[in-house]
């Protein structure tokens, strides 16, 4: 259950899955899930 895992696996998965076709996506949800990790930690 821990967010860094998960943004791990997130991260592994949408680099493999797209490296260069959905970057402005995989900003976007990288943008979200650091906000989260923020939001989380304080």
């Amino acid at each position: 259950m821990s967010p860094i895992i998960l943004s791990e696996i997130f991260l592994s998965g949408f680099m493999l899955n797209s490296t260069i076709r959905r970057r402005t996506h995989l900003v976007q949800s990288f943008s979200v899930v650091f906000l989260y990790w923020l939001y989380y930690v304080s």
